[in-house]
Parts: C-alpha cells; structure tokens; sequence
C-alpha cells in the first residue's frame, strides 16, 4: 500500500499553506537533501503526466553531467498557480525523484528529502490545461511566464474491464457528472461514478468537453469505504480491487489519462466518447483492444486531448537557467536531448507534437489543422507498434526520399 503524505505549498508573503495528498513510498533513511542536489530541475502540477516526466527523468539523471528532476504532483492547477501574476509557491515536503528505467520509471523510496523549513523554488509549472481552464481559483499567470507546449495528452472515461458499457456520448457525461442524481435512463450510479477534483487536469479537460465545470461535478471523491481518491491508482483500485463485492460493474465508471490506463486495459476499458452533435464515438486509438496509435488523438477525432503546459519565468522568450532551458527543450521536442525522447513519449502514452496533425487554443475549443516545423509520424507509428504506410520509406539523407516524402527523419522519409 502507497503511504499518502502531505505535499504542502507556501504562498510567499501571505503565509497561506495548501496542503494537497501525494503518493510517495517513504525513503527508510535520511537521503540527500534536496536543496544540496546540483543540476536540479523542479517541476511540479499535473499527476497524468508522471509516466512521461519520470520517463524523461531516467533518461537526464543518466547524462553527462545529470540533470536531476524533482517532482511534485499536486495537481495541474497547482502547476498553473506556481506561476500565478500574484503567488509564489514552493515544494516544502515529499519530492519525487525517479529510479527505474525511462519505459518504468518509479518513484525513488531513497530519492532526496527536505526537513522541516526547507523549500523548494519551483522551475517548472506542468498543466494538462491551459491556465485559463482553472476554476477554483482562476489563475492570471506572471507577465514573464511562457507557455512551453509539451507532447499531446488523452483524457477518457473509463468503465471496468467487466462492463456491458461500450461507449459514452456528450450527452451522456453531461448528465452522469453534472446531476446529483443520474438520469435514470443511464446505467451509472453516484455510488460508483468516481471523479479526481477541481484541482486534476483530468477532471477539468473533460470537463470542458462535456460543459461540466471541474468543481461542479457529481459522484464520488472517495475510496469505498476508504479515504479521499488522491491519485489515479486510488481511482483505478476504487474501480477495481475496492468495489464491494456484488456490484455490478456496469453502474461503474471513472476518468483517467491514456498514459495511466494504456496498460492496464486487462482491468478497464476506455470508452469512446461522441462529441455533441455528432453521431458516432472515437477512442483515442485507432483499436483501443489492440493498438496504441492514438491515431484519433492526432487527427482531431478524439476530443479530449489537449498539449501538456509547461510553464516558466522566460523574461525575453528563455529561461535564465540553462539545466532548467535544456529540459523545456527537451520535453517540447524543440531539441536533441541525448536519449530517444519519442521512444519515452510512446511508452508514456503522450503524443510528441511532431507527430500531431491539429492543434488548439483552448481546452474544449475548436481544432485547427496543423503540421510541424519537422514531421516524426513514422518514428512515432514505428515506436507505436502500428502499420506503417508506404510512405515510411527507410532513409539515411534526404536525398533516400521522394517528393511525396522528401525529408529524412528519424531513419524514415516524412512529409516535412
């Protein structure tokens, strides 16, 4: 069992503190103190993108010289709020650093620790939303701050594996999360609808996909019997291994991103979500029994998707800290990291934005067609395990590729 201990943020000036659950295995002796770490970088919001950070940090603290990662995973709107016009947050208990492998990265039980009066600056803001998507408090960022645009997230509803629900419809999210009661006409039952809270990026992008306000929303917070859901994992288990025994799996569901579910589809099922006004349902992938392509995501078929935010203090464009530059870089895909950063996005479940074919400016809003500066589409199908088409011509140079392909990518020939 995780041990849930208290990540509290400070508010510079006012002495305001927020504290807010963490899953954190507790390191069994006194480790290197956080504030003496060198290279460090410290990012901190948005729980669904664990998989991806920790992944990409494996790879850094395995460069020369390291960079080393501390992570902090409150929320997104917490990742918002730390680059607030009027708050200043820092970390002053429970960072997460990460040991493992970029394609398993876990969270360190020796990792570095703070004592008591000790804090962390915060480098990094991670939000699966944009800022203005927060709700409670709404967030104004810094004049300084620059929205650096990470790899493309899902974010689903989910149902057990055991379901007889195969699908789920605008209209219906509307009235199963924004009802104190559910229409009858619908299967679920508050008991066992769970949701996250105002605070999970999750809860806020679907929200703003089936115009339900993230701090609106109906159902339950808490484990069966048990405490407050503070994670994913706690919301899978209430969906699985916590249910009481003889419910019916079909009056079940729950949220979570395409990177905490991906692997777990022996257990729950993503449903296909159909917009409003249209008359049929996307997953995020092509097959959501077989595949990982997220294919629907890419091409704007699939509706809840939005760019991880990666915010920072950038007066001029950049950030005066070169370690905390090279991961903005890195985690945007705007340069060469050193370690294969498409291979970790794809085993994360996020999409890189070289391989996006839309884009969008508010969560929710319309989509826009959109093509990279530099294209990765067969790196990313490749690596996805999916077919690829006849245009992933393998190359060496440029002039490997014809005109339909012409650019030399990644060892396949891409359209840009």
């Amino acid at each position: 069992m995780r041990n849930y201990r208290s990540l509290r943020f400070l508010q510079a000036g006012g002495g305001v503190l927020a504290a807010v659950a963490v899953g954190l295995v507790a390191p069994s002796a006194r480790a290197v103190d956080c504030t003496a770490v060198d290279h460090k970088v410290v990012i901190a919001g948005s729980s669904a993108a664990q998989p991806f950070i920790g992944g990409v940090a494996v790879s850094f603290a395995k460069l020369s010289p390291p960079i080393n990662i501390i992570y902090a995973k409150p929320g997104s709107c917490y990742g918002d709020q730390a680059m607030d016009a009027n708050n200043t947050y820092a970390i002053t208990a429970s960072p997460i650093q990460f040991t493992g492998t970029a394609e398993m990265p876990t969270a360190d039980p020796n990792g570095c620790t703070l004592s008591a009066g000790e804090s962390l600056t915060i480098d990094i803001g991670a939000s699966d939303v944009f800022a203005a998507t927060c709700v409670d408090p709404a967030v104004t960022l810094a004049d300084d701050v620059k929205d650096f645009q990470g790899p493309w997230q899902a974010m689903n509803f989910i149902v057990p594996a055991a379901s007889s629900q195969h699908s789920i419809s605008y209209e219906a999210a509307y009235l199963t999360y924004g009802f104190m009661t559910p229409d009858p006409g619908l299967p679920y039952d508050h008991a066992f609808s769970f949701q996250r809270n105002d605070k999970s990026g999750t809860q806020l992008m679907l929200g703003a996909n089936i115009g339900v306000v993230a701090n609106l929303w109906k159902g339950q917070t808490n484990i069966p019997g048990g405490a407050a859901i503070g994670s994913t994992q706690d919301l899978l288990d209430s969906m699985t291994t916590k249910l009481p025994s003889g419910t019916d799996p079909s009056k079940v569901i729950g949220i979570a991103a395409s990177g905490d579910v991906d692997g777990k589809r022996d257990q729950v099922r993503v449903l296909p979500f159909q917009p409003k006004g249209e008359t049929c349902g996307y997953t995020p992938d092509s097959d959501s029994s077989t595949t990982f392509d997220k294919a629907n995501v890419r091409d704007g078929h699939y509706l809840p998707a939005g760019p991880l935010h990666l915010y920072a203090h950038a007066p001029g464009g950049s950030v005066a800290n070169a370690d905390v530059q090279k991961v903005l870089d890195a985690l945007t895909g705007k340069t060469d990291p050193g370690f294969d950063l498409i291979h970790v996005e794809e085993k994360a479940g996020v999409v890189p934005d070289c391989a996006m074919r839309v884009s969008r400016t508010k969560d929710g809003g319309a989509l826009a067609s959109y093509m990279p500066a530099q294209s990765c589409e067969c790196k990313w199908l490749s690596e996805a395990g999916a077919t690829l088409p006849d245009s992933c011509k393998s190359c060496n140079a440029d002039n490997d590729c014809n005109s339909a392909a012409p650019k030399c990518h990644y060892g396949f020939c891409e359209v840009k």
